[in-house]
């Protein structure tokens, strides 16, 4: 695997991609992932949860050349590695798949897989257009053998881009239900009190947090919730003061960042994302798990678990007015609320716990290694 960061250091795709190593390694696959080197963290190559991590991505961190020395350094180390390697999944679809895409003629055969994060302003693919040599660098990421859509607006977008159909698959993210699932949470003492919303994830501005605390002021007047936000993240100080300034102080308790949200999703009562991006966000897939009723704007992947009525509310519109009403039709209807939340917990059962995603992506990966064989061995004279 390859991926720009990779744990101890971790949002969405990195989560993703542990989840997924793990899996596999639980299995009895071996999985290396290929990462970059973090100043101050002095361990190069160590094992975590049956995961080999090799930390040898080394880019110039700021500046011009920080695109071109990360290409050039993951090149350097996928060839040092292709002796114990079968596939390359890449987990970001930027430099990781400019790089694979550049060293496809030094693996000898072995096959390499994309898988783009997120779509929309925030996505790859958006972001590519924003890059300098942009065309150079779509010509080395369609070199890739395959590309993994997470959500429909992905698989749209990278089809714009030029990726065959043939050569895209629709996939999914995955969510460890062993973690995650309904029961008492250890954190109750800890929070505002009930009912509360809960958010995790990131304080970033591609969650769109200020449009959330500009719908909480009518949310506070008509109900008694409370917001609960858990995460870290480069928006927190600016989000307190604007929870000052709005009157809600009381009412929004920011949590930080916590090893995992689970203790915390066990203990709300309605899980809300208002991003303007996403992928298939590993924050709603493990609220879904939790059997919590989720009201997330309608946008990227959400609308791919989300089914308005059956497994949650989407918020179509960016306004505080939509986001006050559909926060309160849950709030303002318990039954109807846990109603969703159950049906939510089924179909991640059914389509989106680890265990079945892994087996999806397995089945790509053989049929992968076995269409290079075959076209090896036709290319090869007598």
């Amino acid at each position: 695997m390859v991926v720009s960061y990779f744990h101890p250091f971790a949002s969405g795709a990195e989560k993703q991609a542990l989840a997924q190593g793990v899996e596999l390694a639980r299995r009895g696959h071996s999985v290396r992932v290929l990462t970059r080197a973090v100043p101050g963290y002095s361990i190069r190559d160590e094992e975590y949860r049956g995961v080999q991590i090799h930390r040898w991505i080394r880019p110039i961190e700021r500046g011009p050349l920080f695109g071109l020395s990360f290409v050039a350094s993951a090149v350097r180390a996928l060839r040092r590695l292709r002796g114990e390697l079968d596939v390359v999944h890449a987990h970001q679809a930027l430099w990781e798949a400019v790089a694979t895409g550049a060293a496809r003629g030094s693996l000898r055969g072995i096959p390499t897989l994309v898988q783009p994060a997120s779509s929309g302003y925030y996505g790859e693919a958006q972001e590519l257009s924003r890059t300098r040599g942009a065309p150079l660098l779509r010509r080395l990421i369609l070199r890739n053998s395959r590309f993994a859509a997470i959500s429909e607006d992905i698989a749209r977008e990278w089809l714009d881009l030029g990726v065959p159909p043939d050569r895209l698959t629709r996939s999914a993210s995955g969510v460890d239900t062993d973690v995650f699932h309904p029961g008492p949470s250890a954190v109750e003492g800890d929070l505002l009190p009930r009912p509360r919303v809960v958010f995790t994830g990131r304080l970033h501005p591609q969650k769109n947090l200020p449009l959330l605390l500009d719908a909480w002021v009518e949310v506070a007047r008509k109900s008694p919730a409370n917001l609960v936000l858990v995460g870290p993240g480069s928006d927190r100080e600016a989000l307190m003061g604007q929870a000052r300034s709005l009157g809600i102080a009381d009412r929004v308790q920011f949590v930080g960042a916590v090893p995992s949200p689970a203790e915390h999703l066990r203990a709300a009562d309605v899980f809300v994302l208002p991003s303007v991006a996403e992928g298939m966000s590993n924050s709603l897939l493990e609220a879904m798990a939790t059997a919590l009723p989720c009201v997330v704007s309608g946008i990227g992947g959400n609308t791919d678990l989300i089914a308005p009525g059956a497994t949650g509310v989407l918020v179509p519109d960016a306004t505080p007015d939509a986001w006050t009403s559909a926060l309160l039709s849950l709030l303002d209807d318990p039954d109807g609320a846990r109603r969703l939340g159950r049906n939510a917990l089924a179909r991640v059962e059914a389509e989106y716990s680890i265990r079945a995603v892994v087996d999806r992506y397995l089945a790509v990966y053989r049929e992968l290694i076995a269409g290079e064989r075959a076209a090896n061995s036709a290319a090869r004279p007598g």
